[in-house]
């Protein structure tokens, strides 16, 4: 009887080894980013420069996703948003990021997907193709726009430059002038165009004025200043590259120099784009040109 039932038994289990194998083997195929790895596991293999990132990515995306709960814009989890506000990221590290975020700061809705609108009858920067440019929230249309419109006046920020800054405001922060990242190496970029303190510099000798980075965070109306300022600035150079600058849109130049720097937007136009170097997140000056540039 005992050889009789090792052979019943046998092919069985054989068969459910064989079945969990293969379920294991397709697991570790389809799933996202370490196959049936755990939360812990995929954070555990990452290094310190990564997980910094990582951290200061997922605050962002955190931020972004309270300003628009607080609008009542139920319309998206955070992959979605990560989507959205990094589109250019590598998909294995979004999924990282809102696989984290889920676990830590869980929704307590069901994201419910907004219908799809008539394009056609859209302005272009109001166009669902362009709502990766706005990072998250409406809350920029909610900024005392008098007091904006009164300082662009002051340095020369003509009527036709406004809808670019309030579109990169958007990009960058969603409009949240205490937004706030830290990369690798400790370099922060803060306010609602999230500049580093080496270009806070640069208007501070223009202007003879003395800040912090953190006064410069916590004062809408100083920010407002350095952000016309900054686009003045910004034209200067792409009006001192001259004919160099023929067939170039000049949302796209400004956004350029918003990444790389005056240099690195001259280096950019000088050799016809081949400059091209990438941020931290990926983003290089051709996806920033390409992303602002007002299309005909």
């Amino acid at each position: 009887m005992s050889d009789t039932g090792t052979g019943l038994m046998q092919p069985q289990t054989e068969q459910t080894t064989q079945r969990s194998e293969m379920l294991d083997a397709f697991r570790d195929a389809l799933a996202p980013s370490g196959g049936s790895q755990t939360l812990e596991d995929k954070l555990q293999a990452l290094t310190q420069p990564q997980r910094d990132m990582l951290l200061s990515t997922a605050k962002m995306v955190r931020m972004a996703m309270a300003g628009r709960i607080a609008t009542g814009d139920y319309s998206m989890g955070y992959a979605d948003l990560l989507t959205q506000m990094y589109g250019r990221m590598d998909i294995a590290k979004q999924q990282l990021i809102a696989e984290l975020l889920d676990e830590t700061a869980p929704l307590e809705f069901a994201p419910q997907p907004k219908p799809k609108r008539d394009e056609d009858g859209l302005s272009f920067y109001n166009r669902p193709d362009m709502q990766s440019a706005e990072r998250g929230t409406q809350k920029a249309a909610m900024v005392e726009q008098d007091q904006r419109d009164t300082i662009h006046a002051g340095v020369g920020l003509n009527e036709q430059s406004k809808p670019f800054l309030d579109k990169l405001t958007q990009s960058e922060s969603s409009g949240d002038s205490t937004a706030e990242i830290t990369i690798a190496g400790g370099r922060r970029y803060v306010g609602a165009l999230q500049f580093g303190d080496a270009r806070l510099q640069d208007y501070r000798a223009a202007t003879d004025t003395s800040f912090t980075q953190d006064e410069f965070k916590a004062d809408s109306a100083l920010q407002d200043k350095v952000a016309a300022w900054h686009i003045a600035d910004i034209d200067k150079t792409i009006d001192g590259l001259g004919l160099n600058t023929d067939g170039y849109d000049r949302d796209g130049l400004r956004a350029v120099a918003h990444l790389g720097g005056k240099s690195g937007m001259r280096r950019f136009v000088q050799s016809a784009g081949k400059y091209n170097p990438s941020d931290e997140l990926g983003t290089s000056l051709q996806d920033y040109y390409d992303k602002f540039a007002v299309q005909s």
